[in-house]
Formats: C-alpha cells, sequence, structure tokens
C-alpha cells in the first residue's frame, strides 16, 4: 500500500510541478522535454523526501515545514544541474516558489498518509 502511496504522490506532484512551471515564467525552460524531466525529478525528490520524513515522530506541521524547505532545495538543485533551466528571482517569483512548495508539501501529505 505504501508504494502505491509514493507512485500517487509522486504522479500528482509531477503534474502539478510540470503545470506550474509550464504556465508561468518564473522559471525558463527551453524544451518541453527539458520540462518534463525537471518535473520528473523533483517530484520524485519531494515524495522520496516525503516518504523519509514520515518517519519522523514528530507533528505534521513540522513535517510540511521540512518537506517545504526540501522542495525549495531540491527545485533550485534541478535549476541547478539541468542544462536550459533559468529562473527568475524577484519577489513575485519567490511568492510563486513559496506557494508551489506548499502546495507540493500538502499534497504529498495527504498522498503518503499513514
Amino acid at each position: 500500500m505504501m508504494l502505491y502511496n509514493f507512485y500517487t504522490a509522486f504522479v500528482t506532484t509531477g503534474v502539478l510541478v510540470f503545470i506550474a512551471i509550464y504556465n508561468t515564467s518564473f522559471i525558463n525552460v527551453v524544451t518541453l522535454g527539458g520540462t518534463v524531466l525537471g518535473s520528473a525529478v523533483i517530484a520524485f525528490g519531494t515524495a522520496l523526501l516525503a516518504m523519509q520524513l514520515q518517519k519522523l515522530p514528530s507533528g505534521r506541521v513540522l513535517r510540511c515545514v521540512l518537506e517545504g524547505i526540501g522542495c525549495g532545495c531540491i527545485t533550485a538543485g534541478t535549476a541547478t544541474f539541468l542544462p536550459g533551466w533559468i529562473i527568475n528571482l524577484d519577489g513575485s517569483a519567490l511568492l510563486f516558489f513559496l506557494v508551489l512548495c506548499a502546495l507540493v508539501a500538502l499534497i504529498n501529505e495527504s498522498a503518503l498518509k499513514i
């Protein structure tokens, strides 16, 4: 059952990240394949992180905060290491990333609920 929940979190997060990157101008990606690959990498990393954080005996709020921070780090790392990814950093982009990482954390938390 846990593997099914992991796949659900992975696919849902991947679709959300792909739609967010494709429809906004905060992250410019050169090719569509790069967008798909980057979304998959971000989704896999955040789902794996959320699965590991489920083992913490702490509360749900702490897990969501750690997942949000991890999502931001995974997104920044993906944009750094994939060619053709350019992040435009300004005030509205930071707000966009904050909302995106919060949504990813909530999706992962609800999909991987034990």
